[in-house]
């Protein structure tokens, strides 16, 4: 008797439940696929990789200027006293101490630079997804990520991957024209 009355009680909270759930709209995307097709992310990319670049040339001319003096250190005639020599180790143990600071500055730099092109670009896509999904009456929105989450789609009509991108597009800032010297 116990067993029947818990029964009831639970199938009187969930049938409820499951006719709610039962009667909303439900969307997928691959949100990997719209960040990837989304064109301002492409210029932004771009703008990164220019500031970087010149990072890089920055630390690759410091370690050569290392490798110079370790190759300087290295070939010191037998002649040279011994204060000269430390001086000298002195010298590059401190560039190279210089070295792994910068390289350390410019990796910090390089991960707020990154997070500072992409976070409007994160804002964008979301209110893109937030618009399509309000103009197809969606009540849910599921990431795909590539399949891992969703595993059968039965309506692909459901997937609004495309209609995001197109969205976005439409809206996305023109990339910069380049200036070309004559």
């Amino acid at each position: 008797m116990k067993f029947k009355n818990i029964l009831i009680v639970m199938l009187l909270v969930l049938i409820p439940t499951m006719v709610s759930a039962a009667a909303q709209k439900i969307g997928v995307i691959d949100v990997d696929k719209v960040y990837n097709s989304f064109e301002e992310k492409s210029i932004a990319e771009q703008q990164f990789y220019q500031e970087s670049d010149q990072w890089q040339k920055d630390l690759d001319e410091k370690e050569a200027e290392i490798t110079r003096l370790k190759n300087e250190y290295e070939n010191l005639p037998p002649i040279v006293s011994k204060e000269r020599r430390d001086q000298k180790m002195k010298d590059i143990e401190q560039k190279q101490t210089d070295f792994y600071n910068l390289s350390n500055d410019y990796r910090n730099k390089a991960i707020e630079r990154q997070m500072e092109l992409l976070a409007p670009i994160s804002e964008k896509i979301v209110a893109a997804i937030n618009e399509v999904a309000e103009e197809n009456g969606l009540d849910i929105v599921l990431n795909t990520m590539q399949g891992e989450v969703v595993l059968y789609i039965k309506h692909e009509d459901i997937d609004i991957t495309d209609a995001v991108i197109e969205k976005l597009n439409v809206n996305a800032t023109p990339a910069p024209e380049e200036k070309t010297e004559e």
